[in-house]
């Protein structure tokens, strides 16, 4: 069969109102469609219920390629089928080196399992737990959740079964060696692929640390991948490209010091492959500067070397690494070894079944994909029967024309003289009974027969554990359960040669389809059927065109960083002022993009690499957007960090195997601090222990954060996703379920009220189609201690969400405060009664306010500011009680002075003539300057509705005075007394901190020509100006989205909208507002795969 009519009998029988999407894989391939057809609504009727009651119950163990493939199929009209898994979606395996590395994103290769079988109307049951034990004899598996819950009740649950589908896939390999599992990266599952690409990255990070030798960075750098099959090789292939292509740009200083190397036991890499393509991927990785070592085997691993032995020489030797990824093998998972025991099959690697994937030595269990091999029945052990059953006239001779009645059912029933007869190049089973000397004979005795056959069986070998083989084992039992009835009437398989009549089905046969091998630089090899050979740049595009089945269109983008002066590392004989900045978030991100004074040697410290875009994370927490759109590497907006001569104390956050020191500090003559702020809990009981965080928390007896706020938002998710899996238990009571679908928001700030209505849209929008028996008990309640909701939003909109919640039937309680948070209960007080109620829950996340950093309140102390909750700066940002110190964002507060302080002085600075009076003409000297001192002015000037100062100090005068042409300092006091009442702290959003950095990073810029021209107001105590314009905040609006694609906006020029027509202008301006091409494009690809696909449940 060619590939073509492969593809075509995939989409055969799909109706046009499904959505396909087809994934075809050779390297290791196969073939898996996913079809989302309009549901038909069950009966509700009695006979429909006593039908279901009959069916024969079937339970499905993983979801990998095997079982996917086999529920796909799957007629479920006779069968009560129900999932079990530890892994609530299907991973499309083959690209998980892309993974690795970023090529392709995790979520983009994963399909939910109920997305699969949603299809089937409900009638398919899954089970998020994983097998513990088969109970052969008595038909039964038991189970536990893999869910980490606060379930009543036990986590362990058992289900009967009429036939048992084994497909648990295997785990990896690692022949005993010691220190293997503790110190090596797999690349099994989609797990593994994520944890390989922090891994990478953390070892660049790692390797730029300050006093670490070069050896030590080398060392960190020196990635060895141990396997040389298929996966390790597009591993290495794909870390060389991403290291050369991509972190080579962003960390210039130790490109150099990179190191590849591919450990292979066997004498090729890719031995399975032919043999033309092993020697082309040695001789492109020789190129690439891949180290490939054949004939070594691994003896161990430490947190520092290999140890590895040569073949050749039988010598030991030690090779130091920064990384280890573990890509040799498969073997038999315990549960499936324990089964093993029971049926007697205890002294076997793997599983063995029939040709018909049945389960030797158990009724009704059959097996499939990499967890059992297919023991395939000699023809020598048949031998006799087949010439018995040949030998119609029983006279001990067989003619070819009784051979050839036989011929059909030898062929099919033992696959390896088909195999024989192409190794001897025969053409047909008749050429078998020839003479030596190749000549035809009329008959043929039973000895005869026997030495004709007996090489056949020579030519037997085990399928690979690839996901061709399989989807194809899938694939090929569903057909089988869809037959059963019809079969036990008209069977189709071949005669049973030691017994009457014929087998039910025909055995199953593998077609291998060929296999890819990428070897990165946009070249890879591939072995297709008929010894067809293909190497180079088309077969990568090859690749692409049948990984991707009918293709679409990928963009790659090389973003360009901000300009930036630290690119040109020239001029070392000037000495550069040092500016050390602490943080990646608005602030800092904002002043790094905006500063460009080439003067400055420019150190950022922050526990995460990248800048993430804050606004969007409720987005991530239900899948509307995804993680990797909202973030930017921190080096693609400055390029260089120079992590060398640097004193901040600092502690590395990685965990590091070289010996350099993980603490250092780092000298600055600048300090901009920009650390943000933590959740604040105000000291409530349980809240640490059982609520999530829309914001970085830091726990108060450990120096790390917990989580980073992207690094939230996905545990939200998964825990969303949880909730679901464990009301689906079948062990749940039906008050658990309620209890478990409670989802509370505790603050009714734009982010706990935007997070409501994402998670409402989740629930109702998409989880509901895949948990149709859980809509009744799914609940939401948004807690506020105020009065409102958006109680800093315009009093309309704050009406309309609060309708619109109202609506959508999430119960909003105002004027409730939190007092304790339990693993099950919530604690809550109502002011208005004073009556405190306990309120049972599934999952609670916390949004109320921020709090003070450690590392912050520690430096408060140090500058005398320990009595203040936050840290105070003046108007120009500058920390106050310490020079050269700037804090912006979230981590500190403008203090702004008070009008009130400077009274005297500012009425001395504008009275020229020194008479104690001040006339219109000497005032309005100075009303610019106090304009710009002192903001509170203006804002008092617009609550009074007066249009200039003249007016404000007129309206405090009486009719006399108004006429009057001089004023004295007590009736200017009188006039300003009321001024610093309109004094407000700013909020802590991220339009504050963006605005902030912004203008710090435009004053350093202009340092130097301010400070022989200063710019600023008038030093009203002193002489001369200031050398800056005080910071002004100049609110541009904001928005508030409340789910089903209506929004609200507050803008300037006291602009309301609200409604379908404010969401989209929402999406314009976030898109906008985002800080490179590269994530602009991938959050609107995700917007517009949630309006197309709905958003992703898979739990990874």
């Amino acid at each position: 069969m060619t590939i073509v009519s492969f593809i075509n009998r995939a989409f055969n029988g799909f109706s046009s109102c499904s959505k396909i999407l087809v994934v075809f894989s050779l390297s290791g391939g196969g073939l898996l469609a996913y079809s989302e057809s309009q549901s038909i609504a069950p009966s509700n009727n009695v006979e429909h219920e006593q039908l279901v009651n009959k069916k024969k119950k079937v339970v499905v163990l993983g979801t990998g390629w095997a079982s996917t493939s086999f529920l796909k199929d799957l007629d479920i009209s006779s069968y009560d089928v129900q999932v079990v898994s530890p892994r609530n979606y299907f991973a499309f395996t083959p690209l998980l080196p892309s993974v690795t590395c970023g090529t392709v994103e995790a979520r983009s290769i994963v399909e939910p399992i109920r997305n699969i079988i949603k299809k089937k109307n409900g009638e398919i049951q899954f089970w998020e737990a994983e097998c513990t034990k088969i109970d052969a004899a008595n038909k039964k598996v038991f189970c536990r959740s893999v869910i980490e819950s606060n379930l009543v009740g036990k986590k362990e649950f058992s289900l009967d079964y009429d036939y048992l589908i084994v497909a648990t896939g295997a785990e990896v390999n690692t022949f005993n060696t010691p220190g293997v599992m503790e110190y090596c990266h797999f690349l099994k599952e989609v797990e593994d692929a994520q944890k390989i690409r922090r891994s990478v990255m953390d070892c660049f990070e790692k390797a730029i640390l300050p006093e670490l030798t070069e050896e030590e960075r080398r060392i960190s750098l020196h990635f060895i991948i141990v396997g040389g099959g298929p996966t390790g090789v597009e591993f290495a292939a794909e870390l060389h490209d991403f290291v050369h292509e991509d972190i080579a740009k962003l960390y210039p200083m130790v490109k150099d010091l990179v190191r590849i190397t591919l450990i292979q036991s066997g004498d090729h890499i890719l031995n399975t492959y032919d043999s033309r393509i092993s020697s082309f991927a040695e001789q492109k990785f020789a190129r690439d500067g891949i180290d490939v070592h054949t004939g070594c085997r691994v003896l161990g691993v430490s947190n520092k070397e290999v140890s590895v032995k040569i073949k050749s020489t039988g010598e030991n030797v030690s090779v130091p690494h920064g990384m280890v990824v573990w890509s040799t093998g498969v073997s038999t998972r315990p549960v499936v070894k324990d089964f093993m025991d029971q049926i007697g099959q205890g002294k076997r690697k793997v599983l063995a079944t029939d040709e018909w994937l049945r389960v030797k030595g158990c009724e009704n269990v059959y097996a499939i994909g990499d967890c059992a091999t297919i023991d395939q029945r000699k023809i020598r052990e048949d031998i006799g029967a087949i010439f018995n059953a040949a030998d119609k006239d029983k006279s001990g001779t067989l003619t070819v024309e009784e051979f050839q009645d036989v011929i059909d059912d030898i062929l099919i029933r033992y696959p390896q003289v088909e195999l024989h007869l192409q190794s001897k190049r025969l053409l047909s089973v008749t050429d078998l009974l020839k003479d030596p000397e190749g000549n035809a004979r009329k008959e043929i005795d039973i000895e005869g027969f026997k030495s004709a056959l007996s090489q056949v069986d020579s030519q037997m070998k085990s399928l690979p554990a690839t996901a061709q083989v399989a989807a194809q084992q899938g694939t090929y039992l569903s057909s089988c359960f869809n037959k059963r009835e019809l079969a036990n009437f008209t069977p189709e398989g071949p005669r049973r040669f030691k017994g009457s009549g014929r087998h039910d089905f025909l055995p199953f046969r593998y077609k291998h389809l060929g296999q890819f091998a990428p070897l990165g630089g946009e070249q890879a090899a591939a072995e297709l059927p008929g010894d067809w050979v293909s190497v180079g740049r088309s077969t990568q595009w090859l690749w692409y065109s049948i990984y991707a089945s009918g293709g679409g269109l990928v963009a790659y983008s090389n973003v360009r960083p901000y300009s930036s002066v630290y690119a040109d590392a020239a001029q070392p004989t000037i000495k550069k002022k040092k500016v050390v900045v602490l943080g990646t978030g608005w602030a800092g991100t904002s002043f790094l993009k905006n500063l460009k004074d080439p003067s400055l040697d420019v150190q950022v410290v922050s526990p995460c690499n990248y800048f993430a875009f804050t606004p969007l994370l409720p987005s991530v927490t239900v899948g509307t957007v995804e993680a990797r759109s909202v973030v930017e590497p921190i080096r693609n907006i400055v390029k260089k960090i120079d992590t060398v001569n640097q004193k901040v104390h600092c502690k590395s956050t990685q965990n590091t195997n070289v010996d350099g020191n993980a603490e250092f500090t780092v000298d600055y003559d600048y300090l901009v601090i920009a650390m943000g702020a933590r959740a604040n809990t105000f000291n409530t009981p349980g809240v640490v222990e059982n609520a999530h965080f829309l914001k970085l928390y830091l726990y108060a007896n450990v120096n790390e954060c917990s989580l980073q706020e992207v690094e939230d938002a996905l545990r939200i998710r998964r825990s969303i996703i949880d909730c679901f899996e464990r009301a689906s238990l079948p062990s749940v009571s039906e008050d658990e379920k309620k209890r478990i679908l409670h989802f509370v928001v505790v603050g009714g700030g734009p982010t706990g009220v935007e997070f409501a209505a994402e998670l409402h849209d989740f629930l109702y929008e998409d989880l509901v189609k895949l948990y149709p028996g859980l809509k009744q008990y799914m609940r939401i309640t948004l807690l506020e201690a105020g009065d409102n909701i958006l109680n800093m939003f315009d009093k309309r909109i704050t009406a309309f969400a609060e309708e619109k919640f109202k609506r959508d039937g999430i119960d909003v309680k105002t004027g409730s405060m939190v007092v304790k948070v339990s693993d099950k209960l919530l604690s809550l007080k109502e002011r208005s009664s004073g009556e405190t109620k306990d309120l049972p829950y599934g999952m609670v996340v916390w949004s109320t306010g921020i709090g003070t950093r450690p590392v912050v309140m520690d430096f408060m102390k140090q500058i005398g500011q320990g009595n203040r909750r936050v840290m105070a700066t003046d108007e120009w940002l500058r920390v106050e009680g310490v020079p050269n110190v700037y804090a912006l964002g979230d981590c500190a507060t403008i203090n702004q002075r008070r009008v009130m302080e400077d009274i005297s002085a500012i009425f001395s600075k504008a009275d020229k003539n020194k008479n104690g009076k001040l006339n219109v003409g000497d005032f309005t000297e100075v009303i610019n300057d106090i304009l710009e001192r002192y903001p509170q002015v203006e804002l008092h000037l617009k609550s009074k509705k007066l249009k200039n100062f003249v007016q404000l100090l007129e309206s405090n005068q009486d009719g006399a005075a108004k006429r009057a042409t001089q004023l004295d300092i007590e009736k200017f006091k009188s006039a300003l007394c009321e001024v610093d009442t309109k004094m407000k702290s700013l909020p802590p959003t991220a339009q504050v901190a963006a605005q902030q950095g912004e203008y710090l990073a435009k004053c350093f810029n202009r340092m130097k020509e301010c400070e022989a021209n200063p710019e600023g107001p008038i030093r009203f105590r002193d002489s001369g100006r200031h050398r800056f314009k005080p910071f002004r905040y100049k609110h541009l609006g904001q928005f508030a989205p409340l789910g089903g694609e209506q929004t609200a906006a507050q803008l300037p020029g006291d602009w309301v909208s609200m409604g379908y027509s404010t969401q989209w202008l929402w999406y314009s301006v976030y898109a906008s507002m985002l800080v490179s091409w590269r994530t602009r494009f991938l959050v609107i690809g995700d917007w517009g795969r949630r309006f197309i696909f709905g958003r992703d449940s898979s739990k990874i």
